[in-house]
């Protein structure tokens, strides 16, 4: 008799505290409305006779839009599950959102090696995704006994993504990159 596939064991996640999401709407809309305005005052390029179609603003403006409508719905959402009932809080545990704290260090580090090294803009992005996915996947990788093909997994999904970035950048939308 076939049984199915064990399945890995995955820690499970705590829910968010709508409190947590009232909080953080605020700095989605904040951060979607500062998009839209710094997109305004970008240059429209009307001495070319272009379109508003093709001004640089237009994307990030709507995109900004689009971040602002998500943070009012997650406010929305917040209020609903309770965020404005008063409850004891509980205490900031670091260890809880390491998650957040990885992904922004890296960002963060990324952004940086980017701008002050002589490195490809291909292979510092082969390599952050690369890391990034290795982190993430470890522990779904490792409870399923597959750590050296996830790292492998990981790094081909790095170089593709390096490569296919820096194309899609260079050769489509004439960007030129760091």
């Amino acid at each position: 008799m076939d049984q199915p596939p064990a399945q890995p064991a995955v820690a499970e996640e705590t829910p968010v505290s709508p409190r947590a999401d009232f909080w953080s709407s605020f700095i989605w809309i904040a951060l979607g409305l500062a998009i839209l305005v710094i997109s305004l005052k970008m240059d429209r390029l009307e001495r070319f006779q272009a379109s508003i179609y093709t001004a640089p603003g237009l994307v990030p403006g709507l995109l900004g839009i689009a971040i602002a409508i998500m943070g009012a719905i997650l406010l929305l959402r917040a209020v609903r599950g309770g965020a404005l009932q008063s409850r004891a809080r509980a205490p900031l545990v670091l260890r809880d959102h390491w998650r957040l704290i990885f992904s922004l260090g890296l960002s963060l580090v990324y952004a940086l090696v980017i701008v002050a090294s002589a490195l490809p803009f291909w292979l510092v992005t082969a390599i952050y995704v690369a890391v990034f996915v290795i982190v993430f996947q470890y522990a779904e990788r490792r409870a399923a006994g597959q750590v050296p093909r996830g790292i492998a997994v990981a790094v081909v999904h790095g170089l593709l993504a390096g490569w296919l970035i820096q194309y899609v950048f260079e050769e489509l939308f004439l960007v030129r990159l760091p």
